[in-house]
């Protein structure tokens, strides 16, 4: 019985962690066109596809983020140790920065500390350098810049010791630049698309905004109308005004939001492997700037993420359709 108990239970976890987001967005239901009377079936057939895989991805998405977070905690005390040996300061010093009730006075002693030993420069300088007019600060700037630029010329034997760790990391970190630039272009083209996106639902809200009034403006005087208990005859010729003007709001707007989402769907597709490597590269850069031994190990929760996002946006399809009780009035069941 324990063994089926553990078969079962590896079972789940590899069904589980297979649920990748490209899992889930091949199992997308296709939307539907840009129709503003809705079949009510199909209607309720996406709506519940869509809602299903989405109770699902929250399941894999939520386990993933918790799997990750406890990854990132475990890291946070080496991360720590990197920093302050990189800012000079201690570990006491590191402690003190948590504490929410830290004075003022403390957090300038230890960014005073940071600062001399990062760049030579105390906080009491920096503040007499805010006083300073516009040509005394140019004036530093310009003394302070060729005191660095002469110590770099110079022999290790003028170097701080900073200054000479630095070097040395960035000749041992060669690959940095490159990992940075592939991490660029990558987020780069996630940016278009999320870009491309904003300015169509820009284009759509502009466009709804004019066209609501509109259509606002000419069913008052019909609301009205139905109001002062008119004849059936009278009834159907107002509900028919009103039909074609909810049609004609439709038909501008339906195509606008379903090429849009439509869009949306269609460049998820080739991005999906980018947010599994954007991950990898993230992780990557941070073993070298941190100086972690280990990182996050467990890529996918941007594509969950992304794919999330991207159901949230299917679910607006029918976000522009003639009502339903009009629709009734006029064409019946």
């Amino acid at each position: 019985m324990k063994m089926i108990l553990i078969a079962a239970m590896c079972f789940l976890s590899v069904r589980i962690y297979s649920q990748t987001g490209a899992y889930f967005y091949a199992r997308l239901p296709n939307l539907p066109g840009a129709i503003c009377l809705v079949d009510t079936a199909e209607r309720g057939l996406f709506t519940s596809q869509l809602s299903s895989i989405s109770v699902q991805l929250d399941v894999v998405y939520s386990k993933k983020k918790k799997e990750v977070q406890k990854e990132a905690d475990d890291l946070r005390p080496e991360m720590e140790k990197k920093i302050a040996r990189d800012s000079g300061l201690s570990e006491a010093d590191i402690q003190k920065l948590k504490n929410k009730k830290l004075s003022k006075e403390e957090k300038k002693k230890i960014a005073d500390k940071m600062m001399q030993n990062k760049a030579n420069i105390s906080m009491e300088e920096i503040e007499r350098l805010k006083k300073m007019s516009k040509e005394g600060k140019e004036a530093w700037a310009e003394a302070y810049s060729t005191e660095v630029m002469a110590n770099m010329q110079s022999g290790d034997s003028v170097k701080t010791e900073e200054q000479i760790k630095m070097e040395k990391e960035l000749e041992k970190n060669s690959t940095l630049n490159e990992l940075v630039k592939e991490q660029k272009l990558i987020i780069d083209r996630i940016y278009a698309v999320d870009k491309k996106y904003a300015n169509q639902m820009e284009e759509l809200r502009k466009e709804d905004s004019i066209q609501t009034i509109i259509l606002e403006a000419q069913l008052e005087p019909l609301r009205k109308q139905l109001l002062e208990y008119p004849t059936k005859e009278q009834q159907k010729s107002i509900y028919k005004l009103m039909f074609g003007y909810y049609l004609t709001y439709c038909n501008k707007l339906s195509p606008m939001n379903i090429n849009m989402i439509a869009d949306a769907k269609e460049s998820m597709g080739p991005l999906l492997p980018e947010y599994d490597r954007l991950e990898v590269l993230n992780t990557e850069i941070n073993k070298i700037m941190l100086g972690a031994k280990d990182g996050l190990n467990s890529p996918g929760l941007m594509q969950l993420g992304a794919v999330k996002s991207l159901i949230s946006i299917m679910a607006g399809a029918y976000s522009y359709t003639i009502p339903r009780d009009i629709a009734l009035k006029v064409l019946g069941e």
